[in-house]
């Protein structure tokens, strides 16, 4: 009966992300593998170092720091930071990265200039010592926080001030992003929105992804994106990237991220294209990836489809139908957790696909075209 009501209500919708981007490798961080470093860009180059590795039982701090220019995908080694320190917090302000608090600091900051190569210390924050989160930058200021309290820094008379508290108190290894006049913080499955020029918060739609924590976030093309993480603890990781669009306040599944899940990578965004690297899974990496958004009419035309898949949510089976592609597709059903449970390929303009013996719950259903991910939105099993 559950299955011809389902059929009934024919729930039909349209899948969101029509080939969102791509994920490219680009030139390792010049530093060694490490986890919960720290990243920030400026209008050209993209700056990341600091971080820890705990593998072994020995903690071991880093202070090294890194340029990476995206014009000739090369890294080159800068000034040390003035302590081994990991956990800390950045953002750009003035076109100069500024990095403090985390496990050695405290409140004190230091401010990097690219140009001079030298690292000068600036008023340390009295209010809290940040630690495990992220920061962000909006209108040359910026903004740090820890539990409901988000204190601001003025680069203009080198101090720093309190803003309204939030409506939430924000634990470690949260993720944030700023777009145009607000910045983003994800903590959980919430979303909440800091207008500086109101000095407001505002709850956003909730993250419909699996990432509880330790994920890392950037802004491009007025989105904002949070990558990979773990789920409900440590030991549980998953490559999902969600967009989110402050206009239509909605989250859109994007291309996962193709190398080894991970926590505590850094992102950041250059021109308008990502970039993350570092993190841990128990190994510490120091790959690095570039994200690129489409933004080619011509490219986008010729792999635009539209796909309609109903019921959902299904029982017994998923229907689809397709048009504007005329080659074969491959499927996934990808738990929430990133196990692949089914997989299979369609070649024909309407298919149906048997999920009666998948176990009930919410996949991502996944479509490929050769090795570009075209699709992919969840649905639900009942």
């Amino acid at each position: 009966m559950k299955r011809y009501l389902l059929s009934f209500l024919f729930l039909i919708f349209t899948l969101s992300t029509a080939l969102a981007g791509d994920w490219i490798q680009k030139a390792s961080f010049g530093g060694v593998g490490r986890h919960r470093a720290s990243g920030c860009a400026t209008t050209n180059k993209g700056y990341m170092g600091l971080g820890h590795m705990n593998g072994t039982g020995v903690n071991i701090n880093y202070n090294d720091w890194w340029e990476y220019d995206p014009a000739s995908n090369s890294w080159t080694q800068k000034a040390n930071y003035p302590v081994g320190n990991y956990a800390a917090i950045s953002f750009t302000v003035n076109d100069q990265p500024h990095v403090g608090g985390g496990a050695t600091l405290v409140g004190q900051f230091y401010r990097f200039n690219p140009q001079a190569n030298t690292w000068t210390s600036i008023a340390p924050c009295p209010f809290f010592d940040p630690t495990d989160s992220q920061g962000f930058s909006v209108n040359n200021k910026g903004y740090v926080y820890k539990n409901n309290q988000l204190a601001e820094y003025d680069p203009q008379i080198d101090s720093w001030s309190l803003k309204a508290n939030a409506p939430v108190s924000f634990t470690n290894w949260t993720c944030c992003f700023a777009i145009e006049g607000s910045g983003f913080i994800k903590q959980g499955g919430l979303l909440f929105e800091f207008k500086p020029a109101e000095n407001t918060w505002i709850q956003r739609a909730n993250f419909p992804g699996v990432t509880t924590g330790g994920s890392s976030g950037f802004a491009i093309n007025q989105q904002g994106y949070v990558t990979c993480g773990y789920v409900g603890g440590l030991s549980i990781l998953t490559d999902q990237v969600w967009a989110f669009s402050p206009g239509s306040n909605t989250w859109t599944a994007s291309d996962v991220f193709p190398g080894t899940s991970r926590r505590f990578p850094v992102a950041f965004a250059i021109h308008n294209k990502g970039y993350f690297g570092s993190g841990t899974n128990g190994v510490n990496f120091n790959d690095f990836w570039q994200y690129n958004p489409v933004d080619d009419v011509s490219a986008l035309s010729e792999l635009e489809a539209q796909v309609s898949i109903f019921p959902n949510p299904a029982s017994d089976f998923v229907k689809l139908k397709f048009s504007g592609i005329q080659q074969e597709l491959k499927y996934e059903f990808i738990t929430l957790s990133g196990q692949i449970l089914l997989e299979g390929s369609l070649s024909s303009d309407n298919a149906m696909i048997d999920v009666k013996h998948l176990p009930r719950g919410s996949y991502i259903l996944r479509f490929r075209k050769d090795a570009a991910i075209l699709f992919s939105d969840q649905i639900l099993l009942l």
